[in-house]
């Protein structure tokens, strides 16, 4: 079973149109989307409605929430608070009402999915500390976690003696014996200093994980936010993956 991976589009519809016709090129018989479809872009209805199409499986993320009312978004910084209360007056009936709907996490037999982490999703962690991690490995009750959030793709690994691994490579063996959290990166807003959108293919038979990159027209992007005044810092990042 292949399965094909996104997160985090950001109502960036130029590299969300980018993932899903590569995805549609892919050998896929499954589409997981592990969440915050809008915040910081300037598309977040027709990137509501192009993921609500196009995956089998979506959760939320704390801007889906926050641009749908669901949470209070005085913690976001500035830059984000704006892009967010923007969003919200851009949301149609519709748009918010899938929004609320999108459930926070989902756990099947064999894979966990959630845009945070497993142990404490209502609390949007990020896995920044070894602390982190382990708390998260620890709430799971399936081998394998797809998560979102930070951006930034990464394998977690946690083997039979307790040990964390780290992998950031393009693709990743997936051993028998290791339980893993699966970050696959943003499409709409990457911080790993690689500005190309990115998607992730989930391979069950082979058992392995790839990031896959592509070039999308970030420019055009740029002039869209411009348009819509948001905020400049968003704006310039998307050049500079960050």
């Amino acid at each position: 079973m292949r399965i094909g991976v996104f997160s985090d589009i950001h109502g960036n519809l130029e590299a969300l149109e980018i993932v899903l016709n590569a995805i549609q090129n892919e050998s896929i018989d499954q589409v997981i989307c592990t969440g915050d479809l809008v915040g910081y872009g300037p598309d977040p209805n027709p990137c509501v409605e192009r993921t609500l199409a196009f995956a089998d499986i979506i959760v939320a993320g704390n801007h889906d929430h926050g641009a749908a009312g669901v949470i209070d978004i005085e913690n976001f910084n500035k830059a984000a608070r704006h892009a967010i209360e923007w969003t919200q007056s851009e949301l149609t009936t519709e748009t918010k009402q899938a929004l609320i709907q999108l459930p926070m996490i989902m756990v099947g037999p064999d894979i966990t999915i959630v845009h945070a982490t497993p142990d404490e999703p209502e609390k949007w962690i990020y896995m920044a500390t070894y602390g982190d991690i382990y708390h998260s490995f620890d709430a799971l009750t399936t081998r394998l976690c797809l998560v979102g959030h930070s951006h930034t793709p990464t394998v977690f690994g946690l083997n039979n003696e307790n040990q964390i691994s780290i992998n950031q490579e393009k693709k990743v063996s997936l051993e028998e014996n290791i339980s893993y959290i699966i970050n696959v990166g943003s499409v709409g807003q990457p911080r790993d200093d690689d500005p190309r959108t990115c998607y992730g293919i989930l391979d069950l038979d082979k058992q392995e994980f790839e990031i896959k990159r592509l070039k999308y027209p970030i420019e055009k992007v740029q002039e869209k936010m411009k348009k819509k005044n948001l905020p400049s810092s968003l704006i310039e990042r998307l050049a500079i993956g960050k």
